[in-house]
């Protein structure tokens, strides 16, 4: 009786051990500008992925983005009006497409909705301060924050940036936001446990104390996006000198992986 109740222990304990080491990878895809497609334990979450087309940043063409939409998603989110982040016309059509999505995104942006898609798959925030609110859908947990758009004009639209939990991940996404100290104070973002900071190009010229600010968010890698394509080959050779360790998606740079241990 012993030595079989010892045999079940040493199995158990394996068991324990193995799917404590299962390994999870989290991928994150360039779709268009700041569009990025986030896919981890078979759930898909879309951050400014559906708009266009647009004069300036690159978009996806109709052939390009009819594949995006029958490639479905759980959560749809939008940050900010602007149309090379967010499109009435192409959000309703990913909608009625995809009946069991959530598309999350600023008042204004749900008032550009209302009437032309069901309303139980849109949803928002209200913020009168520096807060946030919780939404989930589908094993899917998005924290929305009051997050301002950049200077010089941050009142020409309301800006929210999203922490995506899904899998044992966590990833940001600031939108246009002008990411300074007091917000990410404001936030409490170090004791997020951030894996991916998704942030506009603009941010380390417009803030010269950009790496004190990446320390103070506590975020495991930070990541570029919005640009233009012209802009790729100077942005890869300015991180390699500045911030090796960080990432961008454009054009050309198309995904970034990673891989970790989490309890199953």
């Amino acid at each position: 009786m012993f030595s079989k109740m010892k045999y079940f222990t040493v199995v158990i304990l394996y068991l324990v051990i193995f799917k404590a080491a299962v390994s999870a990878e989290l991928k994150v895809e360039h779709v268009a500008n700041a569009g990025v497609k986030i896919t981890s334990g078979g759930k898909v979450v879309l951050i400014d992925a559906l708009f266009g087309p647009h004069s300036r940043f690159n978009f996806l063409d109709d052939a390009a983005f009819n594949t995006l939409v029958q490639q479905q998603a759980d959560v749809a989110l939008s940050t900010h009006m602007h149309a090379d982040h967010f499109g009435a016309k192409r959000v309703a059509q990913f909608l009625k497409q995809n009946k069991q999505s959530l598309f999350i995104g600023t008042p204004e942006a749900l008032d550009e909705l209302r009437g032309k898609v069901a309303d139980e798959q849109i949803k928002t925030a209200h913020f009168s301060g520096m807060y946030s609110k919780d939404i989930s859908h589908n094993k899917v947990k998005i924290s929305v924050l009051q997050f301002p758009h950049m200077m010089p004009d941050p009142e020409q639209a309301q800006n929210y940036a999203y922490i995506v939990e899904v899998n044992g991940w966590k990833v940001l996404h600031v939108g246009d936001a002008d990411v300074n100290a007091d917000v990410i104070a404001a936030h409490d973002l170090a004791s997020k446990e951030i894996d991916i900071a998704l942030i506009h190009d603009l941010f380390p010229h417009r803030h010269k104390n950009y790496q004190e600010l990446i320390n103070k968010m506590n975020v495991g890698k930070v990541v570029f996006v919005h640009m233009t394509d012209d802009k790729a080959i100077p942005m890869a050779q300015w991180l390699k000198a500045n911030l090796p360790e960080a990432g961008m998606l454009v054009t050309g740079y198309e995904s970034i992986v990673l891989t970790k241990n989490v309890e199953k």
